[in-house]
């Protein structure tokens, strides 16, 4: 499932130190453009990863890596 993909795959990045704590993820849209599938895809997998304390959300300033 297109959910699975992209949350593995921002995990994967967090893990192997693509992605560090702080870092800014792109924009709903240029993610969903990247990963070829919708932006409720995108903002679903973005809630699990929330969820999961990989990342955290400031409104109207984006998506970032969560200190582990």
């Amino acid at each position: 499932m297109p959910t699975e993909r992209v949350v593995a795959d921002v995990r994967a990045k967090v893990g192997g130190g693509e992605l560090v704590p702080g870092d800014h993820l792109p924009p709903v849209t240029q993610m969903a453009a990247e990963y070829g599938v919708s932006r409720t895809t995108i903002l679903k997998a973005l809630a699990l990863l929330r969820e999961e304390g990989v990342v955290y959300t400031v409104p109207r300033w984006g998506t970032f890596v969560a200190e582990r």
